[in-house]
């Protein structure tokens, strides 16, 4: 198996996941560049891997908006790359997608083929990955997910901890709707799914669905931070200048694809934080 950006919040729980089970390769922006078909051939080439985990993207959803070039060339021109080196040595190509492919409006959690409608620089960056993958790889796995957090980089959880540390008024929006997902669940999943070998397009996350209020509420209650300042702010008060993206309400993901192949259910989301809450307790002590 070879990882791209297996440095980053997710990529770090897919190398420990597989490890022992796959004989790995990770590497990150020094070891290939996937911007560059010339090092994603030579990578791909030189390791000929039964599997590559793309994990490499361009994330940052509000500095996309001013860096839309930027965020094409890493997730769509990325993903392209890989899939041609995947096409060209015969490996499995394992990606992941995002619930900003699609604008937010549907009154039930979105299935794998419902119709898209990015509402943003980094959503629409993310959809064309998803054409690039169908147009290139004959041999893919893409997982949709979202609200990802984990103990390997920065994400909404860590962020609302560590504010709250320092003693900040936390606002936090309270009309968005979707589904925290512990990397490490998704790295489980990815398992799962190579398993049962499944090919196409599918949805993860943890189960259930909450705002990004109730989220922090939870987070802050049982990581020991209770006594916080928290209050609710809509979408539509977000300060434009810091935060210029448009994002789905509601962007909940229906698992029951993921249910139906793996045979088990994504664990609540309500567990996977306290079992992240307890994990960064013990990084703290160490």
């Amino acid at each position: 198996m070879l990882i791209t950006g297996a440095n980053g919040l997710l990529g770090k729980d897919i190398t420990l996941c597989f490890t022992g089970r796959y004989e790995i390769l990770p590497t990150d922006l020094p070891e290939c560049d996937v911007t560059s078909l010339r090092e994603c051939m030579r990578a791909v080439g030189d390791y000929s891997p039964d599997v590559v985990v793309h994990c490499a993207a361009y994330t940052a959803v509000d500095r996309a908006e001013g860096e839309e070039e930027a965020a094409f060339t890493l997730n769509a021109g990325g993903t392209r790359n890989v899939a041609l080196a995947c096409r060209e040595h015969r490996s499995l190509l394992v990606t992941f997608g995002t619930d900003y492919v699609f604008d937010g409006t549907s009154d039930r959690p979105y299935v794998e083929d419902d119709p898209t409608g990015p509402l943003s620089a980094y959503g629409r960056s993310k959809l064309a990955a998803e054409e690039a993958l169908r147009e290139v790889a004959p041999d893919f796995l893409l997982i949709r997910t979202q609200w990802l957090f984990g103990h390997y980089g920065r994400n909404f959880a860590s962020s609302i901890l560590e504010r709250a540390e320092r003693g900040e008024e936390l606002r936090v929006v309270s009309d968005q709707k979707g589904s925290p997902t512990f990397t490490r669940d998704l790295a489980d999943a990815v398992g799962r799914l190579l398993e049962a070998d499944a090919r196409g397009v599918f949805h993860f996350a943890n189960e259930g669905e909450t705002t990004f209020l109730d989220y922090a509420t939870f987070l802050l209650a049982h990581g020991g931070k209770g006594e916080s300042r928290l209050s609710p702010l809509s979408t539509s008060d977000l300060p434009r200048d810091v935060y210029p993206a448009a994002r789905p309400l509601y962007a909940v993901l229906s698992k029951e694809k993921y249910r139906n192949i793996s045979g088990v259910a994504p664990r609540r989301w309500q567990d996977a934080v306290l079992d992240y809450l307890g994990g960064r307790d013990g990084k703290d002590r160490a």
